[in-house]
């Protein structure tokens, strides 16, 4: 805390508000929340979202089955590659004695063929081995000239030699195999093991997607229906300046001179709604803006000064309704638009003084709180009702006693400017007047 301990605190303090409750007078710092939200246009959002979540799921698990699948292929197979090599190396070797059946790994073959690819002996590990694929000479010939193990069908993977030439053994070859069939069936146990183990969290992601849609689904339908109240709205506002101004255009179009008194009135409300209605335009623009998300011009500013000037012209303009500024010691500036943030003090300070009646003091406070500049302003007017409260910063949300006041727009505007700055703006609860809040980030 820098020197701001709750402007609600001080000015209660101070005797301002000398009704309000004392639990009031500290409040945590609301942190901004997301920007503001754009209505969600595409349909059957569920079933897109189901289906994203879905396929990119499956993609995952493949993509993790397909590498742990062929990393254990690789494993099995440079480990035969090696104890083929190591068993080739001694039985091209005449001195080597002959395999039996009980030297042999139970996956392991062992073939002397002759130059014509004729099986001249046979050693089996095991006698349910599946058969060896012929070779025919040139085929003998290529294999022998490798120098690593090579596979053979489907079945095996094997090494070709020239047999150590002795009298008896002059151009014959050894053939030394190992079945991949074990390797294989490894391979696929692996698979189905991953595959009935990720059954249970494809069908957590399914679950939790149709929810993730359904959300959507029902923000989707939030959103259009506040896009259809907002139309309405916008269109009630200005359907009421055009028709009045089109009754006062007809009374204006009487000639004769006795009318032209009520001719000069009625020329001065055309001119006074249009006004009105030019002004409902660029708020409407300025606040879609705002919304959109378009750049603001953003430079460093003095929100002391700020304040001071938009009291200043609170003052000037409605002297019936005095402004008391509050001002914490310390450094007040932040980044932002100038324009706009000024715009949001006398936005706040107008709608104070539009609903609560003359001779009503309205305390406009600045301070710093835990790494946000804080822009307080408090009335002790009639308050607003609890059934407006969670509505207030929508659009076109007034009460019913201030219907013809003002457009409907001040605190949305308010709003959508704290937003665009990364701050907040909240009401506050109090038990006389309105408490608003506005939380905008100090420069780092």
């Amino acid at each position: 805390m820098s020197g701001f301990t709750g402007l609600g605190g001080n000015i209660r303090a101070a005797g301002f508000l000398a009704t309000a409750a004392p639990h009031e007078q500290a409040h945590a710092p609301r942190l901004p929340g997301p920007p503001v939200e754009q209505p969600i246009r595409p349909d059957r959002a569920c079933g897109r979202t189901v289906g994203f979540w879905l396929i990119s799921t499956l993609a995952t698990l493949g993509a993790v089955a397909a590498v742990s699948a062929h990393t254990l292929a690789h494993h099995l197979t440079a480990r035969t590659d090696e104890q083929i090599a190591r068993f080739s190396r001694l039985a091209r070797d005449p001195a080597t004695p002959p395999p039996s059946a009980s030297t042999l790994d139970k996956n392991c073959l062992v073939l002397v063929l002759d130059a014509e690819g004729r099986v001249v002996e046979r050693y089996r590990g095991s006698a349910d081995l599946p058969a060896f694929p012929s070779l025919t000479p040139a085929r003998l010939k290529a294999y022998a000239t490798r120098a690593r193990p090579s596979a053979f069908g489907d079945s095996y993977r094997a090494q070709v030699a020239h047999l150590r030439q002795t009298k008896d053994t002059g151009g014959r070859y050894v053939v030394t195999a190992r079945t991949t069939t074990a390797d294989r069936r490894a391979v696929e146990r692996l698979l189905q093991v991953e595959s009935v183990a990720a059954l249970p969290l494809l069908g957590s992601v399914l679950f939790g997607a149709r929810c993730l849609g359904r959300r959507e689904v029902r923000e989707r339908r939030e959103s259009e229906r506040r896009l259809r109240e907002f139309m309405a709205s916008a269109g009630h506002e200005l359907r009421n300046p055009l028709t009045t101004i089109s009754g006062y255009a007809e009374l204006a179009r009487v000639g004769d001179p006795a009318y032209e008194p009520m001719r000069q009135e009625a020329l001065g409300r055309i001119a006074t709604e249009v006004g009105r209605m030019s002004t409902l335009i660029d708020e409407l623009v300025l606040l879609t803006r705002l919304d959109l998300g378009q750049p603001l011009q953003l430079t460093c500013v003095d929100l002391a000064q700020l304040c001071r000037d938009a009291a200043s012209a609170a003052r000037d303009c409605h002297p019936d309704h005095p402004v008391r500024l509050l001002l914490a010691p310390g450094d007040h500036t932040v980044t932002g638009d100038p324009l706009r943030l000024h715009q949001l003090v006398a936005n706040l300070l107008n709608n104070a003084r539009v609903h609560t009646p003359p001779g009503t003091t309205t305390t406009l406070g600045l301070g710093t709180e835990d790494g946000y500049r804080v822009i307080e302003v408090m009335d002790n007017g009639p308050g607003i009702p609890r059934e407006l409260s969670a509505r207030l910063f929508e659009p076109f949300v007034r009460g019913e006693e201030t219907k013809a006041a003002g457009s409907g727009l001040g605190l949305s505007i308010v709003a959508a400017i704290a937003t665009a700055h990364g701050g907040t703006v909240a009401l506050e609860p109090s038990h006389q007047g309105a408490w608003f809040r506005v939380l905008l980030p100090a420069p780092a």
